[in-house]
């Protein structure tokens, strides 16, 4: 069987560049389960940026503000007077956008795994696995959306992340949380390398957190977690875990592999989000592979690599930086840090300009109000002025 593009897993990033590439292009788009959207690997928590007109019926709340707790029980509340993120039904979500590739003509491959990529000269050959039959698929472009374990990015022989965090979280029922406020705990012994998470979705409430760098598996800091008042006496409904790569390399893309979302290692690095990149960087592929097919494999797709650094790729460059600098704070260095945060000019630009897309971008501003943040770690500190 041959195809154009081959588009390897079918979430977010991998719908929204076989939609795009479907309406000029003979696509295939294939996902190793046999429901889009499952198994759950998010914590839903995204702004308008990368959720599409047609996927808004997902949207299940919205965010205003959020309060950070540091590890000494010190709070700092910040609170904007417009709406800066929304709370989707993540699988309902990835269902919207599956289909809409579908709709737009994208031929679905639903429980077909990806098991190898080789990597030819004018074409990629790719053996699927799929009710224990095997077959083989020959495409001209390959676009590699296929998350943390991606076999594109090993094909590819592109860089593994610099950071793997990993994530677990419990769907609660019972706990009476602001509806439009988010809660995140912090702490080397409540989330190491990482944070904890509370979000409010309608009757539910999203409780996880993610670690790195930990003797210890998430559940058991999850558990702890579980332990506070505000939780205990709470009705688990569900549970999920993951892995979220974080750390791009220098490159999405090799000869006819481009890579997508946390394929390309595309997840922000404070947060932990990867929606909004995950569609834009697809977006930006999409154009590259366009052209490169119209114009019958005279160009190349390096372009891709220019494109998505200049949309998000600094950005993710210098939230890594200040990963670094969160990574070496004590908890009586983060404790202050965010007492730091609640000095009323840092604060009011955080209500105003914080934005969870591009967090890293006030860190200039920040600093220049708060120049005492430079005791943390004056030499990434000032690389970020």
């Amino acid at each position: 069987m041959r195809t154009e593009v081959l588009v390897v897993g079918g979430g977010p990033a991998g719908s929204a560049a076989a939609r795009l590439l479907a309406r000029d292009h003979e696509v295939t788009l294939v996902e190793e389960h046999s429901t889009p959207g499952e198994p759950l690997q998010c914590a839903g928590l995204v702004t308008r940026r990368g959720i599409p007109p047609f996927a808004e019926e997902s949207i299940l709340g919205q965010v205003r503000g959020a309060r950070l707790v540091s590890p000494l029980g010190f709070t700092l509340e910040l609170e904007a007077k417009g709406t800066r993120a929304c709370v989707i039904d993540r699988a309902q979500f990835d269902k919207i956008m599956f289909h809409k590739a579908v709709d737009e003509g994208a031929v679905p491959k639903l429980g077909a795994a990806v098991r190898n990529v080789v990597p030819q000269d004018e074409s990629v050959l790719h053996e699927l696995r799929s009710e224990g039959r095997s077959e083989q698929l020959v495409a001209e472009v390959t676009i590699g959306a296929d998350g943390y374990k991606s076999v594109c990015r090993r094909a590819a022989r592109l860089p593994a992340p610099k950071h793997m965090l990993t994530g677990i979280q419990v769907d609660l029922k019972g706990i009476d949380l602001q509806s439009d406020f988010v809660e995140l705990y912090f702490g080397r012994n409540i989330a190491p390398g990482f944070f904890a998470w509370a979000i409010p979705a309608e009757d539910l409430t999203r409780v996880g957190l993610c670690t790195w760098d930990s003797d210890l598996a998430p559940a058991v800091y999850l558990k702890k977690l579980l332990s506070r008042p505000d939780f205990a006496k709470a009705r688990r409904v569900s549970i999920s875990s993951g892995k979220i790569p974080i750390g791009p390399g220098k490159s999405a893309v090799r000869g006819r592999i481009a890579l997508v979302g946390d394929a390309a290692c595309h997840a922000k690095p404070l947060s932990g989000g990867g929606v909004f990149t995950g569609v834009s960087g697809a977006e930006l592929c999409t154009r590259v592979v366009h052209e490169f097919l119209s114009d019958d494999g005279s160009s190349d797709l390096s372009e891709y690599d220019s494109l998505w650094k200049d949309e998000f790729g600094k950005e993710l460059s210098r939230a890594f930086r200040i990963r670094k600098v969160f990574l070496n704070l004590t908890d009586k260095k983060l404790d202050k840090a965010l007492r730091i945060f609640a000095e009323p000019d840092v604060r009011q630009l955080l209500e105003r300009h914080g934005d969870i897309d591009y967090p890293a971008s006030l860190s200039s501003s920040v600093l220049k109000l708060a120049p005492k943040l430079a005791q943390f770690s004056p030499q990434i500190i000032e690389s970020l002025l």
